[in-house]
């Protein structure tokens, strides 16, 4: 399989494995998840599905890396995506907009080794990042 193809495929698998995860309210997301994907896309996420429990190692993980040490955004069609890789463990951040969204959707997965397959750990929408006008 081609590189090309990867995405893809991760987005079809995404879909059956968030269709069939059970969820939790967004409000369990974590901070540290909700910190990497603002930091990585440069926009406002939030959080409707927290899908995977972190570990405390995921935890630390994702809090610890810094945004720098995830590759730069890549587009492959309708789809962006981002990596991350610490050891065997990986993170992958992919955002997603149909024509028919006004935002674009985010998901945060997990690879706890090269083969494994994909976990979802949380599912969002992306908004501009909105800052404070000055008094």
């Amino acid at each position: 399989m081609s590189m090309k193809g990867l995405p893809i495929l991760l987005a079809l698998l995404l879909m059956g494995a968030s269709a069939e995860a059970q969820t939790k309210p967004a409000t369990l997301t974590p901070p540290a998840v909700v910190s990497v994907i603002e930091g990585v896309s440069g926009k406002r996420f939030l959080p409707d599905t927290a899908i995977a429990t972190l570990s405390e190692e995921d935890e630390t993980l994702l809090a610890k890396e810094p945004i720098a040490n995830w590759g730069l955004l890549q587009e492959s069609g309708n789809m962006t995506y981002s990596n991350l890789v610490v050891g065997t463990r990986s993170y992958q951040l992919l955002i997603t907009k149909l024509p028919k969204d006004e935002f674009p959707t985010a998901m945060l997965l997990r690879f706890v080794t090269p083969k494994s397959k994909p976990e979802p750990i949380a599912r969002g929408v992306l908004k501009p990042k909105v800052e404070p006008t000055p008094k």
